[in-house]
């Protein structure tokens, strides 16, 4: 069975971009609760704050996010680390999100997130249909010892 997608994005409104030294992100609007921020070039030290800050900024008003990381040329370490504040912050405010990782944050994953607790798409169709199946925990809080 072939599926046929757009050829252009689904977006109801105009992109919002921040370019960095070494990266381009962008923001589009998927739905009235549903954001989605992508990203292109590479993410390393010098910039995963600022990935993190680009999201956390563009956040006000929705319930779900996809993160599209699937076009990066390089993604690194503190790239993970940007992920995981980015779950932890979303998770305290009952955001629901879907990482669409490429090759490059696949492999940083598979050694960071060997468990598979970020919550992934293949792609952002895929992303928006597994939110719109129901909420996903990535963060799970263990019960204090007695």
């Amino acid at each position: 069975m072939t599926v046929a997608t757009p050829a252009t994005p689904m977006a109801v409104s105009r992109p919002d971009r921040d370019r960095t030294e070494r990266g381009l992100f962008r923001a589009r609007e998927l739905s009235t609760s549903t954001l989605l921020v992508a990203a292109v070039g590479e993410i390393d030290a010098s910039n995963s704050g600022a990935l993190f800050d680009f999201v956390e900024t563009r956040l006000a008003g929705y319930q779900q996010l996809v993160l599209d990381l699937s076009r990066l040329a390089f993604f690194g370490t503190d790239g993970f680390s940007a992920l995981h504040t980015t779950n932890v912050r979303l998770s305290r405010r009952g955001i629901d999100w879907v990482l669409v990782p490429g090759p490059e944050v696949a492999r940083v994953l598979r050694v960071c997130d060997p468990e598979g607790l970020l919550t992934t798409a293949g792609n952002i169709v895929s992303a928006v249909a597994a939110l719109a199946r129901g909420p996903h925990t990535h963060l799970q809080l263990a019960p204090l010892p007695k």
